[in-house]
C-alpha cells in the first residue's frame, strides 16, 4: 500500500482491526482487488478540503461584502482550481486514485438545483479531466470504460442528482427538453428526486411518500431512450418503487442500504430492494458514516451488503460509498462565520426530522470506511465468505451490466 499521508495508515490500520482478515484472507482479496474490474458506483473525485489558497481566496471575497451563499459557491469552486493548479495537490490526486485501485468510478457533477449551476459545476469537472487526463477519462459507454482502462487510466461516468426540468409546466416537450443536452455532456445516471419533493417524485425525506408525478412517468421514458441509467437513491420509496415498474431498462439506487438493518430515511425497505431487482436493476451500499446503523463502520457497511445480496441475489449488488477522498480533512470553524457551514441550500438536505447520529464523526475520513481503504472493502467480502464470483460481480461486473443496457435507442 502506498500510503500518501499518515492519516492513510490510520485508515488502513482501522480497517485492519475491524476486519481482522487472517493473512490467507487479506492476501487473497488484495488480489482480487488487483485483478478484477473493480468500480465506485457513486462517489467523488479526490479533493483539497481546505488550503491556504482557498482560504486566502475566501477572505478576500469575504471582505468584498459577498453573501453566505455566493460564498459559499464561489470557496467550493475554487477548490477544483486549488487541485489542479498545485503540484502537491496534482501528486496527491493521482496518488489517491492508485491507492483505491479503482478502474472507474460513478462522479457526481452536478446538484440538479438549476440549470446554471449544474452547468458551473460541469464546468469545473471538465477542467479536472483535461488537466489530469493522463490518469482520467470519462467514459459514456462500456465499451469507451475498456478503452480508457486500456490505456492506463481511470474512467469517470458521470451523474447528476436531479433532472434538468424547465418548470413552467406548459409543454411536456419543453419540459424534457434538456435531457438530450445532459446526454451530450456525457451524463449517465440521473436521480429522479433528492431528499425533496421536484416535478418528478417524492424525495426520501418528505413525508407523503407520494410516488412519481405524471412528469415523472414522461422523464423516465425520456431517460431510458436517452440511455441515462434512473438512479432513485434519495428517492422515495413509492416513487422508487413505481420507478422500477415503469422503466423499459434496468435502473439503480446506486448507494443506499437496507432499512431492515437501519431503518433510517436513506436506506430501502425490503418491498423496494425486491422491485430494483425484478427490473434487472443494482443497489448500491453507501460507506456513509452515520448513515449504516449499528456499529456505523466497514463491518457494518458488509452487514448491508451481506444483508441485501441475501435478499435479492447477487447480480443486483454494488458498492456505492457516496465518498471521496479528502486528503486535508478539516473540520475547523471557518473565519469570520464559525457556525456556517457551507453546504449551500442547507433545507434541501437536512435531517432534522429524521435525525441520524453519527457515531464515529471520522470513520469515513480516517476510519475503516474511508475512501482510501477500497481494497479492503474486497477484503471484507472475502471474510464474508462471499465467492470470487460474487466479489467481481459487486466490485463492477453488475455495473457493466446495467450499463451495457441502458444504452440509447437508435436515433
Amino acid at each position: 500500500m502506498d500510503f500518501i499521508s499518515e492519516n492513510h495508515e490510520l485508515a488502513w490500520n482501522s480497517a485492519l482491526k475491524a476486519l481482522q482478515p487472517t493473512q490467507a484472507q487479506l492476501e487473497h482479496g488484495l488480489e482480487l482487488h488487483k485483478n478484477l474490474f473493480a468500480m465506485d458506483g457513486f462517489g467523488f473525485l479526490p479533493e483539497e478540503c481546505w488550503n491556504k489558497r482557498i482560504q486566502e481566496k475566501y477572505c478576500e471575497w469575504f471582505e468584498k461584502g459577498i453573501g453566505k451563499r455566493e460564498l459559499a459557491k464561489r470557496t467550493e469552486y475554487a477548490k477544483y482550481d486549488a487541485i489542479c493548479d498545485d503540484e502537491e495537490n496534482n501528486r496527491i490526486f493521482r496518488s489517491a486514485l492508485r491507492a483505491s485501485g479503482l478502474n472507474c468510478m460513478v462522479q457526481t457533477v452536478a446538484e440538479g438545483k438549476s440549470r446554471e449551476e449544474d452547468i458551473r459545476r460541469m464546468g469545473c469537472n471538465f477542467q479536472l479531466l483535461r488537466h489530469f487526463r493522463d490518469t482520467i477519462a470519462q467514459a459514456g459507454s462500456p465499451e469507451e470504460i475498456k478503452e480508457i482502462n486500456d490505456s492506463g487510466r481511470m474512467a469517470v461516468i458521470w451523474s447528476i442528482n436531479g433532472p434538468p426540468i424547465v418548470g413552467e409546466l406548459q409543454s411536456l416537450e419543453q419540459e424534457l427538453s434538456w435531457i438530450d443536452d445532459w446526454k451530450h455532456l456525457g451524463v449517465r445516471m440521473m436521480h429522479l428526486s433528492y431528499n425533496r419533493r421536484n416535478f418528478i417524485a417524492d424525495g426520501c425525506a418528505e413525508p407523503a411518500d407520494g410516488g412519481l408525478s405524471d412528469l415523472g412517468f414522461e422523464l423516465i421514458k425520456k431517460l431510458n431512450k436517452a440511455g441515462i441509467i434512473v438512479d432513485v437513491p434519495h428517492t422515495g420509496l413509492r416513487s422508487s418503487r413505481e420507478a422500477a415498474k415503469a422503466s423499459a431498462k434496468p435502473i439503480m439506487a446506486s448507494h443506499t442500504g437496507a432499512r431492515a438493518l437501519n431503518n433510517f430515511i436513506r436506506c430501502k425497505d425490503d418491498e423496494t430492494l425486491k422491485a430494483i431487482a425484478d427490473n434487472g436493476g443494482l443497489v448500491g451500499v453507501y460507506a456513509y458514516g452515520g448513515m449504516l446503523g449499528g456499529s456505523d463502520d466497514l463491518p457494518m457497511m458488509l452487514n448491508h451488503i451481506e444483508y441485501i445480496v441475501k435478499l435479492i441475489g447477487d447480480d443486483h449488488v454494488q458498492i456505492g460509498t457516496d465518498l471521496q477522498y479528502r486528503h486535508n480533512w478539516n473540520r475547523k470553524p471557518l473565519p469570520y462565520y464559525p457556525n456556517a457551514e457551507f453546504t449551500g441550500n442547507q433545507w434541501w438536505g437536512i435531517w432534522e426530522k429524521n435525525p441520524h447520529p453519527v457515531l464515529k464523526p471520522r470513520e469515513d475520513a480516517i476510519g475503516s470506511l474511508a475512501w482510501i481503504n477500497w481494497p479492503l472493502y474486497t477484503v471484507g467480502m472475502v471474510t464474508r465468505g462471499f465467492s470470487d464470483e460474487t466479489i467481481a460481480k459487486i466490485l463492477g461486473q453488475n455495473f457493466l451490466r446495467v450499463f451495457a443496457a441502458n444504452a440509447p435507442d437508435p436515433f
